[in-house]
């Protein structure tokens, strides 16, 4: 499946910008950002400063030329001086683009900012923001008044999240998922709090294996799929592992363990060639709505009225229910060890979500 490609007119089409556009964010805020990417991008060149998981994700999408990386934009003097000065090193190539304009966020922090300054020079600084007093909610809508609170006209403003896979990705993905089936499921059952080697929570965001496994068993059980494919880092091999050893001995063979296999940059391609996705509330769920597969994405602690996924797809959301929900970002959420907003999720309440989403994916899936 290719991704429709968004043709913008060019909104200045005597004067030309050359704008830098600063977002330090995780991969779910870079896809959620991406309408703003290709608006701010109609009337000349765009680059994105970034961290460096943007470059496998983003490079080639429309609408950014050029991405540049600081894998510790906050560094202080100490870091710094440990990890070698990465945004000495840097500076040249940004000031050598000779931006217009440079653009970052309101709530960027302040030594970001700083930074910025010291080496701007004439071009022009302008501010986004998405928390505006009376703001829509969901970040996806309030990327609008982002773009409305920096001075940038919003006519023919496309909202809707997309990653471009191309044919050639799109080729390579299906080529690798074609020896297991014709319909390949993909899990994302890690976030962030599960890719680290070393860990102080659990995976808040998550489902038990067992939740898991009764789930998959199910989908085999009913001929729904022909195979899993589990997905996530390297550290999340754990979290795999343990999901195989809940499914019944008769499917495991078909339930693939890929984590650590599938580069970021390979990811939007292979989700979009899969048959469906399910998953916790993280990155590679923004990234399968935007690539149209569909999508049953499982909310606990994060309100899906600020972070449910969108795209050209088909999406389910099914949330968890807990009395201190929703406490993302809270103080509650770093002292929760229980996580039973998501925990206590009854079986039948993730089959019936699967079962609405098939019900309106009436697009051929491969």
């Amino acid at each position: 499946m290719v991704s429709p490609l968004v043709n913008y007119p060019c909104a200045l089409p005597c004067a030309a910008m050359r704008r830098l556009l600063v977002f330090f964010a995780r991969v779910g805020d870079l896809v959620i950002l991406s309408p703003v990417f290709r608006h701010l991008a109609r009337d000349g060149e765009l680059d994105l400063l970034a961290r460096p998981w943007s470059r496998p994700l983003l490079e080639g999408q429309p609408g950014i030329s050029q991405i540049h990386t600081l894998a510790k934009p906050n560094a202080g003097w100490f870091t710094r001086l440990v990890h070698g000065n990465e945004h000495r090193h840097l500076e040249p190539r940004l000031i050598a683009r000779r931006y217009d304009e440079i653009i970052t966020f309101a709530e960027e922090r302040q030594q970001v900012q700083q930074w910025i300054a010291d080496w701007a020079g004439s071009a022009v600084r302008r501010s986004l923001s998405r928390s505006q007093p009376h703001a829509p909610r969901h970040q996806v809508d309030a990327n609008r008044n982002a773009l409305e609170f920096g001075g940038f006209p919003t006519d023919g403003f496309v909202p809707t999240p997309a990653l471009v896979v191309t044919p050639a990705q799109s080729e390579r993905a299906r080529a690798r998922l074609s020896p297991l089936g014709s319909r390949v499921l993909a899990v994302q059952a890690g976030s962030s709090l599960t890719h680290r080697w070393l860990r102080k929570q659990p995976n808040l965001k998550g489902l038990t294996h067992q939740q898991w496994g009764e789930l998959l068993n199910h989908l085999f059980a009913s001929n729904a799929i022909d195979a899993v494919v589990l997905h996530g880092s390297a550290p999340e091999g754990r979290e795999a592992r343990a999901i195989r050893s809940e499914v019944t001995p008769r499917w495991r063979e078909r339930t693939y363990d890929w984590t650590g296999q599938v580069p970021l940059g390979d990811l939007p391609a292979v989700l979009a060639s899969s048959y469906a996705t399910v998953s916790v509330d993280t990155g590679p769920a923004h990234i399968a709505a935007a690539v149209g597969c569909p999508l049953v994405v499982i909310f606990g602690p994060t309100d899906p009225a600020i972070f449910g996924p969108r795209g050209p797809g088909e999406v389910e959301i099914v949330v968890g229910s807990a009395p201190c929900q929703f406490c993302h970002a809270s103080t509650l959420f770093k002292r929760c060890r229980a996580n039973i907003c998501l925990t206590t999720m009854r079986h039948d309440t993730l089959v019936a979500a699967w079962e609405r989403l098939m019900a309106r994916t009436t697009t051929p899936r491969r």
